[in-house]
């Protein structure tokens, strides 16, 4: 399909051809679903700890005597029956890590750059290089492209330190590299904006050949 790349000014400048295989990929919920749960599960740190019965301290002398006091019987105050005893049954150190393939990983990608293109939500920027420190200059180009206030991902080719100090501090505004970003990235904003650049790297990381 054609697609039209836009200017800064958000005027049309030309236009390219999209590839079908990755972005006319039809909607797979169930990719998307495993292939995002798998992103945060693997972020879980897993340092959780409660003490059992071996890491409380004292325990050795019995509470009270067997028998008079109407209370339950208790053999150790370690006991998780026993105010400052142990936790039963509680968490321990853990990984949640989640393994997901290469090609899956890949295809829910283009499964949610897909589901952009179709909600008219994709922008292509002929050039999203900043030669200065300025916020006005993005806030500007979010205003021209209809995106003021919504949640955006910028995807360019290099690594700006311009653009992204220029991006960082509007709120819902991130910018990522289009070598690194995810199917998280993706479908954690309203709209995606890529540089020309950034759409060529991105179809040949994607491209099934």
């Amino acid at each position: 399909m054609k697609w039209n790349v836009i200017n800064k000014e958000g005027k049309e400048s030309s236009s390219v051809e999209l590839n079908d295989e990755i972005y006319g990929v039809e909607l797979n919920a169930s990719i998307l679903h495993s292939v995002v749960k798998a992103y945060r599960a693997n972020r879980r740190q897993g340092t959780h700890a409660t003490k059992t019965r071996s890491l409380i301290s004292g325990g050795g002398k019995k509470p009270f005597k067997q028998k008079g006091t109407g209370n339950a019987r208790q053999g150790s105050s370690r006991s998780p029956l026993m105010e400052g005893g142990a936790v039963a049954h509680g968490p321990q150190p853990r990984s949640y890590t989640q393994k997901t393939n290469k090609k899956l990983r890949q295809n829910a990608l283009r499964v949610a750059l897909s589901d952009k293109v179709r909600n008219k939500a994709f922008f292509l920027v002929d050039n999203l290089a900043m030669e200065s420190y300025k916020t006005k200059d993005v806030v500007s180009l979010l205003s021209n492209l209809g995106l003021s206030g919504k949640k955006a991902l910028i995807v360019d080719s290099h690594n700006s330190d311009h653009l992204l100090r220029s991006a960082r501090n509007i709120k819902g505004v991130s910018v990522a590299n289009a070598e690194l970003i995810n199917t998280e990235n993706v479908l954690g904003c309203s709209a995606v904006i890529l540089s020309k650049e950034s759409l060529e790297n991105l179809s040949s990381r994607l491209n099934n050949n």
